[in-house]
């Protein structure tokens, strides 16, 4: 008897909760319901720039049973995008396209209408330019400047790409006023809907001293034996040095040229027309002499100097 009535109650449960659930069940209600869009045949060789959304929002109406176990994750918003044409394309956000069944019905859509900005997708070779910044010292300069490889292939809008004849690498910082040469693999500076192919390059930096030229006035050196006795026209030339800056800025860089004649036994008795020697530091070359020879008279003494 008592096992009788337990199961008359739980029986009374279960109805009340089916009862309960098929009338709250059937009640309409109405509520913003969120789907993916999905696009559907995208054009060939274009390329959406701008108006395209992820989502659509749509008031549903329905039984709240059925709206509470929609599964948004399974029904997207299909967007046929075959017939999209270059600039701005409107296109209607149809309540029609979203297949719910018979018992929902999709009240609103939001939004109604979007505008796509559409392009042609293109690609262009264009120049890289290797980008610097840093303070030189006043007596460095660069030389040169490598990209490898020198082009690239950019991807993107026309619209974009018309105007580009060239990009440059990210800036490339250097920590020294006295730089060695530089090199590493620096990335692309591209504007946004673009890329490239490859998206590094390669950069070496070229540093050097710069240069100078001047007329260095320096004595003239003239080595002989102790039995021959001579003298020169001058005991000084002028010569026309180019070198490295800093080495003109040393004090007394002019010890460190050089001018000499060296007096052998083939230079005759009497007056001669020779050549003389010039000596530099390394870095260092003579482009000019003045003058170009020396006239140095020589008298030979006997061995016993008589």
């Amino acid at each position: 008897m008592v096992n009788t009535r337990w199961k008359i109650a739980i029986l009374a449960l279960l109805m009340s909760i089916l009862t309960w659930y098929l009338v709250t069940g059937r009640d309409l209600v109405e509520t913003w319901v969120e789907f993916p869009l999905e696009i559907v045949n995208p054009p060939q060789g274009m390329i959406i720039r701008s108006g395209m959304i992820s989502k659509v929002s749509a008031r549903v109406r329905g039984p709240k049973g059925l709206i509470r176990n929609l599964d948004t994750k399974k029904t997207a918003y299909s967007l046929d995008t075959s017939s999209l044409t270059v600039g701005i394309n409107p296109i209607a956000i149809s309540a029609d396209k979203l297949s719910l069944g018979s018992a929902l019905e999709v009240v609103e859509v939001n939004p109604s209408v979007i505008k796509l900005d559409v392009d042609m997708y293109v690609k262009k070779q264009v120049e890289v330019i290797p980008t610097w910044k840093g303070e030189l010292d006043r007596d460095y300069t660069l030389e040169n400047k490598v990209a490898d490889p020198a082009e690239i292939t950019l991807r993107g809008p026309a619209s974009i790409l018309k105007k580009i004849t060239q990009v440059r690498t990210q800036t490339i910082t250097l920590d020294s006023d006295t730089p060695q040469n530089w090199k590493g693999d620096v990335p692309l500076e591209l504007p946004d809907e673009v890329d490239a192919t490859p998206g590094t390059v390669s950069v070496s930096l070229d540093f050097a001293v710069r240069n100078a030229k001047m007329w260095v006035k320096v004595p003239l050196y003239i080595l002989g034996p102790e039995e021959v006795e001579f003298t020169a026209s001058q005991n000084f030339v002028r010569l026309y040095v180019e070198g490295p800056k800093p080495f003109f800025r040393k004090s007394g860089f002019r010890n460190e040229i050089t001018a000499s004649i060296d007096i052998n036994g083939t230079i005759p008795v009497g007056k001669n027309t020779v050549p003389y020697d010039v000596s530099v530091p390394s870095g260092c070359i003579v482009t000019k002499k003045n003058p170009e020879e020396i006239t140095v008279t020589i008298s030979r003494q006997n061995p016993n100097g008589h």
